[in-house]
């Protein structure tokens, strides 16, 4: 080698160090840093990406039955599968970012790392990345997909306004092909959330032509078929499932395609009908569609409900619930679809209940119907339990009317044809068995191809209890016809554990015999058979009334179902004059005539809305209910009136408790006469009760207990009531009452301690009178009771230790036993133990319920949270009309109030949403909260208490 060749050499190879240099800006540098750049470290991390997404995309399983979603789901589960890539997609990523500074791929690079950020679900810091590129990236297509991306991870933030910004950004800017197309997908998804579905149908038709991919264009193409298909527009819905078909779509979109063509096909005429029927018969003989099979028969029930052909449909469902399959939410799409036809179509509730009690155990609970199937399961048992009660108590009061012979004979011929129609039952069984035990099964087939595995019943070797589907439908079969049972050995033979509030048995639907009750004799079996059913009929006059008692009760909640949740107008009518008709003098009258006036209204009926109008202002001239008829808006402004009323009763009972008596009647009187609607009614008058004990003669007493019971027979102070009764009556028989009125107590001496809370004065006043009580003699018998003198008698009277209701907020007031003992000189003494506290927490009906969080204040992931609540409530909780509002607490807490919910289902779905992404701290990590639902009376007691995880306990055992 020659010196000059040498000294080129020496020349290039500092060329090539000056070009690896970082700092330099020539040509040659650039070149260097652009091309290592791209190949040795963005391309690994960007193939990564692509792959990392698709595996997303192929392990998503989609349910066929709603609209797919227009991005896989990522949570944490997906998150920590990808955990290795991501990390490994950052490494390469920021290789160039270290290493090649002056290239033009660094803004490249950083959109990777926001993706793999994002797919971590951590959406804050993609977000900051994704705006670093879009400040620093002087391309505009970079710039433009790290806005998009920027979208997506507002909209994972729930911070909804400011994706909108964005989008409305990038309206104004010229995207190529590619982002034009993530846009459109990124604002589908954006509507989508904001229940736009026109614009999420607008914005899926636009990113079509922008994709190259022909697979995921028809996935989208898919997406908007069935949007056109819920919206009823078949022909636009028809043309899309169409053009999939046309272009060779993966196997699961095509046949889904085809099988949606079927309903958004148009029926002009037999013929047609005839080619969607052999269409569908098709689709069950093709082989490649086994697994669907199950799918195809709850398509055909769907044509077949088109047509209203009721009973064609439900077999078909039935055959689709018989049908194994692979789509593991398929049977609840297709006991849901039976029990809306029973629903819907032919008004058979109690069918209707069983189908959607067993769709709640299989549905898909991230569906977003799912709520309203639960709903509806619910509604729909509590009208099959009012429904029941109706007849067995109908049914049983038949049989105890008539003799006692006609009595056995009917309930034993009834028994006799339980046991025939369980033996063919047991014949049938049988019979199948043999069936199967004569033809090969499926799994012997398998076994003998070498699969051991497969089962019969299970299509593609899936082992039957790894099916979760199946294993959900037995598990629901099984319920529904042998009860919920715990797991446990023998379990036919162990109770079931009912309560004693449950209806007797109906004598309609007796139990079915168990097949391990075979070997006890059957004349045994049958003679105990006939015991049970004779033991619940009602025989006796309180056994009578307490029957009549359940079917009224039953009869007005039923009619409360048709006309509330059913809107069966027609049956809520009969149902409530039938209740009317044969309980005249029922509890409900006044709320019953109301009903059938709002329910002649909205049918338009103005002669029978005006005859019940005149009923309510006749005969209950002074309720609630007579007051709306002229003012719709009472109830809320009477909501207002029962605070300041319970406000009045507070103050009364303060004055009672310090033996200011002329005080606290003046209040209860004050209470009655501006407020008579209130609704602590019975405790007004029990206080008054107590009063009059402290400052009348005994016979007024006694008036007044005696009014009190007839006045409220459903009030919990009842018992109270009656044991001061009974103590009145216990004294009097002694000759232990005084004939005059007890003299006033002497004026209390100015203390200088604290004054006490009327819950303390309580307190107090009761351990003096219990240490009182301990010195006393031992009750005496009352043959051994010392004959009182005059001067004795004087002095005795009833004296009602125990308290009355302590706060117009506590629903149920406690009930303390009382005792009576005898002095030395054989005075009488009424003495009790202890109330409750004043200020426990209850779980009783209210007319608000509200949504509280307590947060650290000085947490800046707390900043600015009742604008972010009421953004969300906006958005989502529109139509509640809610308000915000915020106390602050002790150690640095703050508690945020939302309200006013008239509905506790609602404010506790409403808590339990804030764990999901949209909510304003559903994303938030790392910091103490809490979050609950109260009435608005334990409101009012925890703001006293100031006690949270004394509320908290009471939360979780009620709520």
């Amino acid at each position: 080698m020659n010196r000059r060749t040498l000294h080129l050499l020496f020349i290039l190879a500092g060329l090539l160090l000056a070009a690896c240099s970082a700092e330099r800006n020539n040509p040659l540098s650039k070149a260097y840093h652009n091309t290592t750049a791209r190949y040795n470290g963005f391309f690994l991390a960007r193939e990564k990406m692509r792959l990392m997404e698709e595996a997303l995309q192929e392990q998503t399983q989609y349910d066929y039955n709603q609209v797919l979603p227009i991005y896989p789901a990522i949570d944490t589960t997906t998150a920590k599968a990808f955990e290795a890539d991501l990390e490994d997609i950052k490494k390469k990523a920021s290789h160039p970012i270290q290493y090649h500074k002056n290239s033009k791929w660094i803004d490249n690079s950083y959109i990777q790392i926001g993706k793999a950020n994002f797919y971590q679900l951590n959406f804050a810091e993609a977000v900051r990345t994704f705006k670093y590129v879009s400040a620093i990236s002087k391309d505009e297509d970079d710039r433009h997909e790290a806005l998009v991306w920027l979208m997506r991870s507002f909209m994972q933030l729930g911070e909804m306004e400011n994706a909108q910004q964005v989008s409305e950004y990038l309206r104004k800017e010229r995207l190529n092909k590619e982002n034009a197309r993530e846009l459109y997908l990124a604002r589908a998804h954006y509507y989508r959330q904001q229940a736009d579905t026109a614009q999420v149908m607008e914005n899926l038709a636009l990113s079509l032509p922008n994709f190259d991919d022909k697979d995921h264009e028809s996935r989208v193409r898919f997406m908007l078929a069935q949007l056109y298909q819920l919206k009823n527009q078949k022909k636009e819905a028809y043309e899309q499932y169409s053009k999939i078909l046309r272009r060779n779509p993966p196997y699961d979109l095509g046949f889904f395609s085809r099988l949606n063509l079927g309903q958004v096909s148009e029926l002009s005429d037999e013929q047609d009908r005839e080619r969607i029927a052999g269409y569908y018969e098709k689709l069950l003989k093709d082989e490649k569609n086994l697994e669907y099979r199950d799918r195809i028969y709850y398509e055909m029930a769907q044509f077949e409900l088109r047509q209203q052909n009721y009973d064609k449909a439900l077999e078909l469902l039935q055959q689709s619930l018989k049908t194994p399959g692979s789509l593991a939410n398929q049977k609840g799409y297709s006991y849901v679809a039976a029990g809306e036809i029973y629903f819907d179509n032919l008004q058979k509730y109690d069918l209707a209940a069983a189908y959607y009690d067993s769709a709640v155990q299989v549905y898909p609970q991230r569906a977003p119907e799912y709520e309203t199937v639960v709903e509806q399961r619910d509604i729909l048992s509590d009208f099959a339990k009012q429904y029941g009660t109706i007849q067995t108590q109908d049914s049983l009061q038949r049989l105890a009317r008539m003799s006692e012979q006609e009595r056995l004979a009917f309930v034993q011929a009834l028994v006799q044809r339980e046991e025939e129609a369980r033996q063919q039952e047991l014949a049938r069984q049988q019979e199948q068995q043999q069936l199967a035990q004569a033809q090969p099964s499926r799994n012997n087939r398998r076994s003998q191809n070498g699969d051991a595995f497969g089962t019969a019943t299970e299509p593609g070797g899936v082992w039957y209890f790894d099916n979760q589907a199946a294993m959900a439908s037995a598990r629901a079969e099984f319920v529904r016809r042998w009860g919920d049972r715990p797991l446990q050995d023998f379990w036919r033979y162990r109770s079931r554990g009912e309560t004693g509030e449950q209806p007797a048995a109906a004598i309609a639907q007796a139990p079915a015999q168990d097949t391990a009750q075979a070997q006890i004799p059957p004349e045994e079996m049958a003679a105990a058979q006939v015991q049970t059913y004779l033991q619940n009929i009602p025989l006796t006059t309180a056994d009578m009334q307490r029957s009549e008692k359940q079917v009224e009760e039953a009869l007005f909640r039923l009619a409360k179902i048709y006309a509330q949740n059913l809107n069966d107008t027609a049956q809520a009518e009969q149902t409530y004059l039938k209740l009317l008709q044969r309980f005249p003098k029922s509890e409900h009258t006044a709320e019953v005539y109301y009903s059938l006036y709002l329910l002649y209204g909205k049918a338009g009926n103005v002669a029978q809305q005006q005859v019940y109008y005149n009923k309510v202002k006749q005969e209950f001239p002074n309720t609630s209910y007579a007051r709306l008829l002229d003012d719709s808006e009472f109830l809320t402004k009477n909501a207002a009136d029962n605070l300041k009323a319970r406000a009045l009763y507070d103050s009364a009972f303060s004055f009672y408790d310090a033996q200011e008596y002329a005080q606290a009647t003046a209040l209860l009187n004050q209470v009655t006469s501006q407020y008579p609607l209130n609704d602590i009614k019975d405790k007004v008058s029990f206080l008054e009760v107590m009063v009059t004990a402290r400052t009348q003669k005994p016979e007024v007493l006694r008036q007044q207990l005696e009014r009190f019971r007839k006045n409220y027979p459903g009030s919990p102070l009842q018992p109270q009531a009656d044991q001061l009764l009974a103590i009145y009556s216990e004294l009097e028989q002694k000759n232990l009452l005084r004939s005059d009125a007890p003299a006033a107590p002497a004026p209390k001496e100015p203390k200088s301690e604290v004054a006490l809370t009327p819950e303390q004065k309580v307190s107090t006043e009761l351990a003096s009178i219990t240490a009182s009580a301990a010195k006393a003699t031992p009750q005496l018998p009352p043959a051994a009771a010392p004959t009182p003198k005059p001067q004795q008698q004087a002095e005795a009277q009833p004296q009602a230790a125990t308290p009355p209701p302590d706060s117009a907020a506590t629903a149920a007031p406690a009930q303390p036993a009382a005792a009576t003992t005898a002095d030395s000189a054989g005075v009488a003494i009424v003495t009790a133990t202890p109330a409750a506290d004043p200020l426990a927490y209850e779980a009783a009906a209210d007319s608000a319920y509200y949504f509280v969080l307590v947060y650290p204040a000085a947490e800046s992931a707390f900043k600015d949270v009742l604008k972010k609540y009421e953004q969300y409530n906006s958005t989502y909780y529109r139509n509640e009309k809610l308000s915000i509002d915020s106390v602050a607490m002790a150690e640095g807490k703050t508690m945020l109030l939302v309200k006013a919910f008239s509905d506790p289902e609602l404010a506790l779905s409403y808590n339990v949403k804030q764990k999901g992404p949209q909510a304003p701290v559903g994303r938030i990590r790392g910091v103490d909260f809490t979050t609950f639902v109260i009435s608005s009376a334990n409101y009012r007691k925890f703001l006293q208490k100031k006690d949270l995880e004394a509320y908290l306990a009471f939360f979780k055992n009620n709520y």
